[in-house]
């Protein structure tokens, strides 16, 4: 097939948004694993990740890894026909929600994915929760489903993630009015107990614990300037 050909078959992928394309979508169009190893080396595609090729022209950012990591999930269904909840498909969570959120410092050195079923993946650097999640819990980055601030976490907490960590998040969440203090107060009152509050299902009390680790307060929170 001539590159020409090859490119133009491909155009519905790679001239959308994160201009990228599986080699399950190529192979749809008529585009073999030849044709897309020939516009690799000869310039015109990029290989994010095994079985996920950009166009060489799109925009790179620091959500690309993530990106093919999801279109993954389901590998023949464009990313423009997929909901936030599909079945088929996973929300991006955890650590890897916090840096897209920009959160906290937390070492982002695995994709973390929440989905409604068991999965697996040949990439080493990729991690699945199994969890349901409701439309709530979901907003949209970079064209990729996430998890809010606020479910965010709630998912660190729930895996015991060092409190101090889990603070700076907050603090700042709260900061960029991602989330409110009462809110969050109402919410993490079930991991009271394994944080070390006694008081079961404080939790005023594990929030002001949680700041208090970086010399901050809900006080100081609550009378912070409007953003």
């Amino acid at each position: 097939m001539k590159t020409a050909d090859a490119l133009r078959l491909l155009g519905a992928f790679t001239s959308t948004q994160w201009g990228m394309v599986t080699s399950r979508q190529a192979k749809g169009t008529g585009v073999d694993g030849v044709t897309l190893h020939r516009l690799e080396k000869s310039g015109h595609l990029d290989r994010v990740r095994h079985g996920v090729y950009a166009a060489t022209i799109a925009v790179l950012t620091e959500a690309r890894e993530k990106q093919a990591a999801w279109l993954m999930l389901d590998p023949a269904e464009p990313a423009w026909k997929r909901t936030s909840l599909d079945p088929n498909g996973g929300v991006i969570s955890h650590e890897s929600a916090a840096r897209l959120h920009g959160l906290g410092e937390l070492v982002d050195d695995r994709i973390v994915l929440t989905t409604p079923r068991r999965r697996t993946s040949r990439d080493r650097d990729v991690r699945f929760r199994i969890a349901g999640l409701i439309e709530d819990d979901v907003t949209t980055i970079d064209g990729l489903p996430v998890t809010t601030a606020l479910r965010t976490i709630l998912d660190l907490l729930d895996q015991r993630t060092d409190g101090s960590h889990v603070a700076t998040i907050i603090q700042e969440a709260v900061e960029a009015s991602l989330v409110r203090l009462d809110v969050l107060a109402e919410r993490i009152g079930p991991y009271a107990l394994r944080y070390g509050v006694r008081r079961p299902g404080d939790g005023e009390a594990l929030l002001d614990q949680l700041l208090a680790e970086v010399g901050s307060s809900t006080a100081r929170l609550a009378r912070r300037p409007a953003p």
